[in-house]
């Protein structure tokens, strides 16, 4: 009988411990299973992207809300997602230096301005509750970060047109699938450009390509773009000659006195020239290029076309015709201008607006 109650005890503990052993091997699971769960839910609401500066940034897949301490660079964002740009918070200088921005979004008039130089308002930022932040070397970077936006760093560091194409691609990664799609048209349509000029211009032999300054204007003082610069390649590009590639690195502001002394054939302006004391100064009329009438003054829309923004992929064209207007008597600038409005800007261009533009005229 003994022998019996100690057997039957024996079974009994023998099934407490197989039933504690399978509650806590189902406890692990569940948690196991919990944690995965919730570690895919983190994964599916992020992720990650390389940005401009080379930096693997974790950001939301949703993004409804954009900062950028650039006005110029709302230009990209306008490529990828036209009306609905997001853009929560910028510079307030988009109000003063962005006429045509303004013209075609009037929403930003209405949005925050917590960036100012190189100083940022952090609480005005948080305020606006934007998804992510666009941002350069210089901005207040560690301490938007530390509020807990994710920064996605668009510095274009090697000046060129690639960079201008790549922050494009970037920005529609980041913003979403069909801003993506619409940053690879981007891509192509600027590379289709590059193609359409590049198979006529590089026949042309050295000794038959005009010499080209490309200058900025601003009141009394001239500034050109040498070597390294994206307005180079254009140059290039276009079958011309940067007469200031072989003294000037970058950008750099020079004297009435060396425009005299490399006297270029012809000068694409960037700026307004009718404003500026610089055509009154009466050397400048001393200029091959001013005697012959080939003074062009660079076209400005959203963004200034002769600078890096999304409508440099227009500037080639107009560069190209106004160059070498024989060659490329297919371009219709004003065509492709209004191309470009509707399928990237989403905005219909009137053909007095169109005139605006490519005469470098904010909007009436």
């Amino acid at each position: 009988m003994f022998k019996k109650l100690k057997t039957n005890n024996l079974i009994i503990l023998l099934v407490v411990l197989c039933m504690i052993l399978v509650t806590g091997i189902t406890g692990c699971e569940n948690k196991s299973s919990s944690s995965s769960v919730n570690s895919n839910k983190q994964s599916q609401s992020t992720k990650t992207i390389v940005d401009m500066d080379g930096n693997s940034v974790k950001v939301p897949v949703k993004v409804t809300k954009v900062a950028t301490s650039w006005p110029g660079f709302c230009n990209a964002l306008f490529t990828v997602s036209g009306r609905n740009n997001k853009i929560v918070a910028t510079s307030p200088a988009i109000k003063k230096s962005y006429p045509w921005a303004i013209k075609l979004y009037p929403q930003l008039k209405n949005i925050s301005y917590p960036f100012n130089g190189e100083t940022t308002n952090i609480e005005q930022l948080v305020k606006s509750k934007p998804d992510i932040a666009f941002l350069r070397k210089g901005d207040s970077v560690q301490k938007v970060k530390e509020a807990g936006i994710p920064v996605v760093m668009i510095d274009y560091k090697h000046n060129s047109i690639e960079d201008i194409i790549n922050s494009v691609v970037i920005t529609g990664k980041v913003l979403g699938e069909n801003e993506y799609k619409k940053a690879e048209q981007y891509k192509d349509y600027f590379n289709k450009n590059i193609s359409r000029v590049s198979s006529i211009t590089s026949k042309i032999p050295e000794n038959e390509r005009p010499k080209v300054i490309y200058l900025s204007v601003q009141n009394q003082s001239i500034s050109v773009w040498g070597r390294n610069m994206p307005q180079n390649e254009t140059i290039n590009m276009v079958g011309a000659i940067n007469e200031a590639a072989n003294e000037v690195d970058g950008y750099k502001e020079v004297s009435m006195e060396q425009m005299l002394k490399w006297d270029p054939d012809e000068i694409i302006v960037d700026g307004n020239l009718k404003k500026s004391k610089v055509a009154k100064n009466p050397s400048w009329s001393q200029l091959k290029a001013v005697k012959d009438n080939k003074v062009f003054v660079s076209p400005s829309g959203v963004f200034s076309w002769a600078r890096l923004g999304t409508e440099s992929a227009l500037q080639l064209l107009w560069m190209a015709k106004n160059i070498y207007p024989q060659k490329f008597q297919d371009i219709d600038i004003g065509k492709e201008t209004k191309y470009f409005y509707k399928n990237f800007f989403e905005y219909e261009l009137k053909d007095n607006e169109v005139k605006e533009i490519l005469n470098c005229e904010n909007p009436i």
